[in-house]
């Protein structure tokens, strides 16, 4: 086995203290009265985590806010040391954990350059001889003898994301980053890490992005409250990541109700915010069930929440009978999107057209707290959606997405 990267058995611990003191005096009145500040206890992020990266394949971590992606990835990074166990890597180690993390405000985007592939461990000559390439595929021609401190976050993106994919290390590990950024260079980031990936290169993913985890890792690996929930396909992961938050809404749902009442069906979630009405315009806004295909559509839901909840996130999917899922939106933030959420309040998307081939969907709607570590109220695959061919005449086509072909045939003179 080629391995690049090995953690065995790796836990940390932080400890806590109740009754700190925020000044010296405070400190020092504590002392006059007796009062010494006292630990409180100690959190563990990550308990007995063991993973192994072979060389020339991608592995994923998941989980929900507070899982401890982001202490084991900084552990692997070096940023810190593990209670117990041991982190070993072989080769060069490229790291994307923050936004422009160890740019220097001061300096221009080429010394920031030319500082990161010297402490990278390459010679100054060798990141000369690859910077036009790395400034290039930056976009940033026009603004690299800027300080950095003048650029925007998607200036610092680009720079970043360039810079260490160019150093060639032997494995990447990716925090998020491809989050950021217009979607024409996110697909131009995605075509360089599946370059990356036929040279023989690994990657470690962390993303909330489920579709990216999807389609660019091997396998997955689930944390929950810093321990190894399971490790398999992408797809195998993915429904246990949902299945944990089904366990959590479930277990909020519990301590708020002070009963236990198991969640059944399609619909769930802690009823903080609830969905109290759910429907479906066209495009002269008539309440239907069916569209043509290519048609607008609206989606419409009533909530009605609790004081306790001043935000939320809202997500709209569209699925196939097959399960397949077509289309998702969502809002991160309902009170970003339209200010002080009212008791009572309406949330309508609107979507221009919908290009699916005829056939029967479902769509899934639902309320979430902004970190989605659990559902407010979700509707599984519940609403029905009917795309019917406008001119009632097959248009050969399968699949998902409907596109109306127009073929031609002519002969070819052989001279």
């Amino acid at each position: 086995m080629n391995l690049v990267l090995e953690i065995q058995g790796v836990s940390k611990r932080f400890r806590t203290q109740r009754n700190r003191p925020a000044t010296l005096k405070e400190s020092f009145i504590q002392r006059l009265n007796g009062r010494l500040s006292r630990a409180a206890g100690e959190h563990w992020a990550l308990r007995d985590i063991s993973i192994s990266l072979e060389k020339g394949r991608s592995l994923g971590i998941i989980g929900h806010n507070g899982a401890g992606k982001s202490t084991l990835l900084r552990l692997v990074c070096g940023l810190g040391r593990p209670t117990m166990g041991t982190i070993r890597y072989w080769g060069q180690i490229g790291s994307l954990l923050e936004l422009g993390s160890g740019f220097q405000p001061e300096m221009t985007g080429r010394e920031n350059l030319l500082t990161g592939g010297i402490l990278g461990g390459l010679s100054r000559r060798e990141v000369e001889a690859i910077q036009d390439e790395i400034i290039a595929f930056a976009e940033l021609e026009e603004f690299i003898d800027q300080p950095v401190r003048t650029y925007s976050s998607g200036m610092y993106l680009r720079l970043a994301f360039a810079t260490i994919t160019h150093f060639n290390p032997d494995f990447l590990i990716i925090d998020e980053l491809l989050a950021v950024g217009d979607s024409r260079f996110h697909q131009k980031c995605l075509d360089r890490l599946k370059s990356f990936r036929a040279a023989g290169k690994s990657l470690l993913i962390v993303s909330h992005d489920l579709d990216q985890i999807r389609a660019s890792c091997d396998e997955v690996v689930v944390l929950e409250e810093g321990r190894i929930l399971m490790r398999g396909d992408p797809e195998t992961a993915i429904r246990s990541y949902y299945d944990v938050m089904r366990h959590r809404t479930e277990k909020r749902r519990a301590e708020i109700e002070g009963a236990h009442q198991p969640i059944q069906g399609n619909r769930y979630g802690t009823q903080e915010a609830t969905v109290t009405a759910f429907r479906l315009f066209d495009g002269e806004e008539r309440m239907t069930d069916h569209i043509y295909a290519g048609a607008p559509l609206t989606v419409e839901l009533d909530y009605l929440r609790l004081n306790t909840v001043v935000d939320m996130a809202c997500l709209v999917t569209i699925f196939n009978e097959n399960h397949t899922k077509c289309f998702e939106t969502f809002i991160p933030s309902v009170h970003s999107a339209s200010g002080k959420l009212s008791e009572r309040g309406s949330i309508r998307c609107h979507l221009p057209e919908v290009p699916l081939v005829p056939a029967q969907y479902y769509i899934a709607a639902g309320l979430f707290p902004t970190d989605w570590s659990f559902a407010y109220d979700h509707h599984g695959q519940i609403h029905m959606l009917h795309v019917m061919n406008e001119n009632g005449i097959s248009a050969n086509v399968s699949g998902v997405l409907m596109v109306r072909p127009e073929w031609t045939v002519r002969p070819v003179d052989p001279s």
